[in-house]
Order: structure tokens, then sequence, then C-alpha cells
């Protein structure tokens, strides 16, 4: 196949070599081309106008937020940084009063709540005054009380708070996790009388009078919860805005970004996670400083799925969130860019760019949208595939369309490992739901779907149970007679749900992709004559029969 690229007549005598990318798919080991090659998309200036409210950087993984974040490292003058991994949260999720209080069914949001605001706060003070000593803390604490005295109740509240803990600020952040920590545990041995963590708060085979003490402990230390200091917290945040952070010109950040990691166990860190978001609501009070959240959608998801109570409505936290969305165009610079940087680094002043390296078309279809149509629209994507074609094209000037049919293969069955491992809180057993759309056409209706196809599904299942699995679940109802439509229906939204599939529920309709909506269809939109559209991103792992 004839290659129409322009390299040949660029007068460079460029060749790739063994090893050459674009990029790293993970942000953290990306940093000179993140610096080099980043793309305005619009969302850096929302996410650092300490005016709007948007301050969680949510989206799939991959889709560049972490890279957003770096770029506000790498631009802004003041710039504080926290690592949940190194808060020692673990201390919290080890200690025996908290986990028997957990276990009992405290609620211990409002302590949550107080760990974020507490850390915060002085994280901020810290970095503003340079408390990087003992000796420093106290003379910045010595002059702090005597300039602040008695000025108003407020204020005394607030300093008085800060001469608590304040002697501490030099110390890490982790420090003072464990220290407030500490301070409940103390302050609810002293009301109880009595240390709670050998106190057996089962209520599994417990009589009346043992169930009437279990509750009477767990409400005394419900009380001490309820009473911690968040008035004092509240003041000095006010404090904060009034006396410190009062110059609207001067803008400060803190970035907490790896909150997807495992820093904690799961169900506390849901926890953490949804007192975090609380938070960043109290922090919106102080108008020269903003707090800077990178997110997963499906983290987000899962946090709000755990800790939905009584009264909980979503909506109010929407204006919080800054969805990060790409176009093709500026996947289009993306690339253009890590292309130019890449031949930069040997040919100092080229222009070999995207256009120059690749072919002008695929078969029929113009490259870039035979590149973007397998991806989900996501950096990370579109990189890993022109590195796969980077691997192929080893001693060569520029990349064929063979070539790039032939990284498609293997690019395919990697982003379905992928999907697989983002995706597996949610899904167990996301891989084995493949099976059900081998070799299928690249769309069809769902009526097509055969009884015998999911009964052999089920059946191959059904000993291997999992429960947090949804296709295991409709797998139970199937075999127990269930409807053939109901398992497809649970099978299509899951798989919508990650973006593998597209639908058309009616001929009315347009062709629906979640990365393309936060909205996804009804169990009610979903009809036997709706159409399916399988991705291009993995037809060549599923073995889709297209028409051309």
């Amino acid at each position: 196949m004839k290659n129409s690229s322009n390299v040949y007549q660029s007068g460079i005598q460029f060749r790739f070599k063994k090893g050459d990318s674009i990029g790293e798919l993970d942000a953290e080991s990306d940093d000179l081309l993140l610096s080099e090659c980043f793309v305005d998309t619009g969302d850096y200036d929302t996410l650092t106008d300490c005016s709007k409210p948007q301050c969680v950087a949510v989206g799939r993984t991959g889709s560049g937020k972490s890279a957003l974040l770096k770029r506000v490292v790498q631009c802004e003058e003041r710039v504080i940084e926290i690592i949940p991994e190194n808060l020692s949260l673990q201390y919290i999720c080890n200690s025996d009063i908290i986990k028997s209080l957990e276990a009992a069914g405290a609620k211990l949001d409002i302590f949550y709540n107080l760990l974020w605001r507490h850390v915060l706060s002085t994280e901020l003070l810290k970095y503003h005054f340079k408390l990087s000593t003992e000796e420093k803390t106290k003379s910045w604490l010595n002059s702090l009380l005597s300039s602040l005295k008695a000025k108003d109740q407020a204020k005394e509240r607030a300093v008085k708070y800060i001469n608590e803990w304040g002697d501490k600020f030099w110390q890490e952040t982790e420090y003072r996790i464990k220290e407030i920590t500490q301070k409940l545990e103390t302050d609810i041995h002293a009301e109880l009388g009595v240390d709670i963590s050998t106190v057996n708060l089962s209520t599994a085979g417990k009589k009346r009078e043992e169930l009437e003490q279990i509750t009477e402990v767990v409400n005394k230390a419900q009380k001490v919860i309820n009473n911690i200091q968040i008035k004092s917290l509240s003041d000095v945040m006010h404090f904060l805005n009034e006396d410190v952070f009062n110059d609207k010109k001067v803008k400060t950040y803190v970035i907490i970004d790896k909150l997807d990691e495992g820093w904690a166990p799961d169900q506390v860190r849901y926890k953490l996670i949804r007192a975090l978001i609380e938070t960043l609501k109290n922090f919106r009070g102080i108008s020269s400083v903003k707090i800077l959240v990178a997110m997963r959608r499906d983290l987000l998801e899962t946090v709000f799925s755990e800790t939905r109570d009584a009264g909980f409505q979503e909506e109010k936290y929407e204006s919080l969130f800054l969805g990060i969305t790409w176009t093709k165009g500026q996947i289009r610079e993306l690339l253009d860019k890590r292309i130019r940087q890449l031949v930069k680094a040997r040919y100092t002043g080229s222009s070999l760019g995207l256009d120059t390296i690749f072919p002008r078309q695929v078969g029929r279809i113009d490259f870039l949208n035979y590149l973007a149509t397998r991806t989900l629209y996501r950096p990370r994507d579109a990189i890993a595939f022109v590195n796969e074609c980077l691997v192929r094209s080893e001693g060569k000037q520029a990349i064929t369309a063979t070539v790039i049919q032939q990284a498609e293969i293997e690019y395919s069955t990697k982003r379905v490992r992928a999907l697989e491992f983002e995706w597996i809180t949610h899904y167990p057993k996301l891989l084995d739901y493949f099976s059900l759309i081998e070799r299928q056409p690249d769309s069809f209706r769902i009526s097509s779907i055969s009884r015998d196809k999911v009964e052999a599904y089920a059946l191959s299942h059904m000993d291997n149970i999992n429960s947090n699995d949804p296709l295991d679940h409709a797998s139970t109802k199937f075999i127990n007679g269930g409807s053939t439509h109901a398992f497809a229906t649970t099978l299509v939204r899951c798989l919508y749900h990650i973006g593998v599939i597209g639908i058309k529920t009616d001929s009315f309709s347009p062709i629906r992709w979640s990365y393309m909506e936060a909205v996804s269809p009804s169990e009610g939109q979903i009809k036997p004559s709706s159409t399916i559209y399988i991705h291009p991103m993995i037809w060549s792992r599923v073995g889709t029969l297209t028409k051309s």
C-alpha cells in the first residue's frame, strides 16, 4: 500500500529508532512531554480561576486529569501538594476505636470533615508563614497571640484553636492525622470511662439488655464526635480569609491527586473522599485559595453510591466538578506536538509532524478519523495507538497504513486489558462479558443476543458467583426464570457504561456513547429492537465482523 505522507519530501533524513515513543501513558512518568506539549483545552483557566466553583477535575482514566494538576504545579507560583498515601491515613483505619465505632454504625462524617479541614488549614498556615522548624513556629505563634488578642469572639476561638494545635504545625502532615485521631480517642475514653476498643459492640446474638448497653455506649461516643470543634475550625477559616490570604491578587493552590490508589481500605476511603468533597465547599469562602482535586469518574460514582444517606442530593455538588473532555482537533494537536518533540530531539528546528509521519488515509478513511474513532477521546488512548505504530516502524522514515492496521491488533488487546483494570471494582468479570459480543457484526439488534448464548454464559458462571458482579446477578435471575432481554439489558448497560458499545434506542434517536454524555439510557429505553454499535477500539480484540 502506497504511503501518502510527506516525509520523503521533507529534506530530513529521519528514521524511527528502537524505543521511540511520544510519551508514557501515565502523567507521573511523562513530566518533560507534559511540559513541552501541553494542549490548552480551556480547562486550565477554569480550574485555576479562584472565582469559579469548579475544583474537582473529573474524567475517565487517561483523560488528562493528573496532567492538568501537574500543569498547575509547573506554572503557578504558590502550590501545595498533598498526596493521600503520605497522610498516614492507615492510622485511622488501624485505630481500634474507629473500627469499633464504624462496625457499630456510629456516624463519623463530622470527624472525617474535621480531619480534612484541620489538615488543609494547617498546611496553608504552615506554607504561608514558612513554619519549617519548631523555633519558627513558636515565634509565629507568640506573635499571633499578641496581635489578635481579644479582638472579637470569633478571632478568639480561632486563636485558641491555633494555639492548641499550632506548636506542631512544623511537623509533617501525617503527624497531624495521628494527633487529631488520638485526641478523639482520648475524648471518647474520658466520656465513657472505659477503653471502647475493649467493648464488644457486635449486636449478633445479643440479649435485649446487652443491646441497650451497646446503644448507650455508641450514643455517648457519638455525642463526643458531634461536639468536636467544627465551629472553632470555621473561625480559623474566617481568619485565613480575612487576615492571612486576603490579597486576591496572590493565589494559593492546594493539589490533591492519586485518590484512586490504595491509601486506605475502600469503605473508609470512600467516606474520607466524600468528606473531602464536603470540605471543598467550606474552603470556597477563602477567596484567594483554591483546593484542586483530580478524581476518576468511576471512583466518584462509587463514592456517592457507597456513602449515600437519607436526604442525599448529588446535584448540590455539581458546581464543584469540571468534566475533562477532548475534541478530535485537540487530540490531533496533542499528537502533533509530541511527534514534533520526538523529531526535534534529533533534528533541531525540524517541522516533521503528524501529517508528515502518518499517511493521509487508512484504506478510504482519513487517518485522524481512523485513529480518533478507535479511542474513547482520551489522550492516553491516542498516545498508546501511536506508540504501537512506532514499535513497528523501527528503521523507517514514515508510518504506513499497513503498519497502522498491524498495530491496531495489539492496541485493541491492550485497551481491553486496561478497561478491565479500570473497571474491576464495578465489573469483576468484565473480560468474560466480551464473549457475548464476539464475532458479532459491528452493529446489531439486542434481540439477536440469543437465548442459547445467554444460557451458556449463565450456566458457566453458576458455580462461581461474584456478589459484586452485576452480570452474575443477571445470570442468577435468568436461571431462575428471567427473560433473555432482561439479561441482555444488564449486559448492554454494563458495556455502555465502560464505553465499548454505543446504543441507538429507537429509530428516532441518535447513537449514544457514554464518553460523550453523562446520562445512561434507562432500562425502559433499552428495547429488543434497539441497535448496539461495537466500538472500533475493540473490534480487533472481539473479532467484530465489519461491512468493509
